[in-house]
């Protein structure tokens, strides 16, 4: 199982963000763990890499499992996400990156940008938590098709309340 970090980091009045030209989909800076890498300097060691900007700290906010269907020509993929929360960012932000454009996103603007639903999901659920205070670590789970197409998925805590701009919204269908 491949093991994947991102950070979420505030930034600007909102947080950082990468659009990888493949799909054209924001995502939040992180990568791949390296053999014998821990996660949390992994993620902070990404984000680093790819923004521009240090962190004194980052802690865990989400676990999650994801399942991406195998096609003619692929395998199904099984990943591991854990999402962190970075803390004292220093430097200057970059405007591009060999992975991508980056930016400074507001979250009611999220909801409109191109993503993987999956993780549109679990940034919610981690700006919420933020913006409460709340410490907590999420888990989850996602299954996709081929195509990247999210067909179904569960969280806990499942009822956690979302903060506006986000509504309240659905659980998806168990796995």
């Amino acid at each position: 199982m491949q093991v994947i970090v991102n950070c979420y980091v505030p930034w600007e009045q909102g947080f950082v963000m990468l659009c990888k030209p493949r799909r054209g989909w924001w995502y939040l800076p992180g990568g791949k763990v390296e053999e014998h890498e821990l996660w949390r300097l992994a993620a902070m060691r990404e984000f680093a890499e790819e923004t521009g900007i240090s962190l004194t700290d980052a802690a865990l906010r989400g676990i999650y499992q994801v399942q991406i269907a195998g096609g003619p020509d692929e395998q199904p993929k099984h990943r591991l996400i854990a999402q962190f929360v970075g803390y004292g960012a220093n430097g200057v932000l970059l405007q591009q990156h060999r992975e991508g454009r980056l930016a400074v996103v507001r979250p009611q603007e999220m909801l409109g940008l191109p993503m993987d639903e999956g993780d549109r999901l679990m940034l919610q659920r981690t700006i919420a938590a933020e913006e409460r205070g709340d410490k907590r670590v999420f888990f989850g789970r996602f299954g996709y098709d081929v195509n990247h197409k999210l067909l179904a998925y569960e969280m806990d805590p499942a009822d956690y309340p979302l903060m506006k701009p986000f509504g309240t919204g659905q659980e998806g269908d168990a796995m």
